[in-house]
């Protein structure tokens, strides 16, 4: 499954640099100049929007997209010129090598398109909101608390809670449900927990987190 991005606007430059840097790595790109025909296109199969700043209609698009229902509302939006709007993820560069970091930071890898394939993953859906360096050190510290857990003797109720909270908060749900169990249950809800826990490490330690960061 190819990964989509959608260009605003109708700037020539724009429109050759950001072609130039993803259609060789294999994604697809759709380019509009109206806000509908824009909007039309969103949906969660959309990783990245490079929107020109002077094109009519940029920062209704902008916010069109930022009140659309989650994950869409989420996807990174990259600012090509102007002063930088509200509800922007990043400014783009002009500088081509620059351009692919910045994109690569929000996105992923530009070949990595399984790491973009519906339905997310916790640690794409970091990578939107806080960048690949700052997902992958999320996810680490995380994997450190629950090998944490692992290690040591049963834990205690608010060791439970506390991990219950991150795993929620980072989006392994069954993981949080599993220690919110063990938080207000008896030892077999624990074990659980610790077995879920285990899952989990193994699944970031062989999947796409690995990729980014050594674990």
């Amino acid at each position: 499954m190819k990964s989509t991005a959608l260009l605003y606007g109708a700037d020539s430059a724009l429109t050759s640099a950001v072609l130039g840097l993803l259609i060789p790595e294999g994604w697809t790109v759709c380019s509009a100049t109206l806000v509908a025909d824009a909007l039309a296109v969103v949906d969660e199969t959309v990783a990245l929007v490079v929107l020109d700043a002077n094109a009519d209609g940029a920062a209704a698009l902008l916010g069109a997209i930022r009140a659309l229902p989650q994950p869409m509302a989420g996807v990174p939006i990259l600012q090509s010129g102007g002063e930088r709007l509200s509800g922007v993820t990043a400014m783009l560069p002009n500088n081509s090598a620059t351009q692919a970091a910045t994109i690569q930071r929000f996105a992923g890898a530009l070949a990595d398109h399984a790491l973009r394939r519906p339905p997310y993953s916790p640690f794409y859906t970091l990578v939107r909101l806080l960048g690949t360096d700052d997902a992958a050190a999320m996810i680490a510290r995380f994997a450190d608390a629950l090998r944490a857990a692992i290690a040591g003797e049963s834990p205690t109720k608010d060791e439970a809670h506390r991990l219950a909270g991150l795993a929620g908060a980072i989006g392994y749900r069954e993981l949080g449900d599993a220690w919110s169990a063990a938080e207000h249950g008896g030892a077999d809800a624990i074990a659980n927990a610790l077995a879920t826990s285990r899952a989990t490490l193994a699944e970031i330690g062989d999947g796409e987190v690995s990729r980014y960061r050594q674990l």
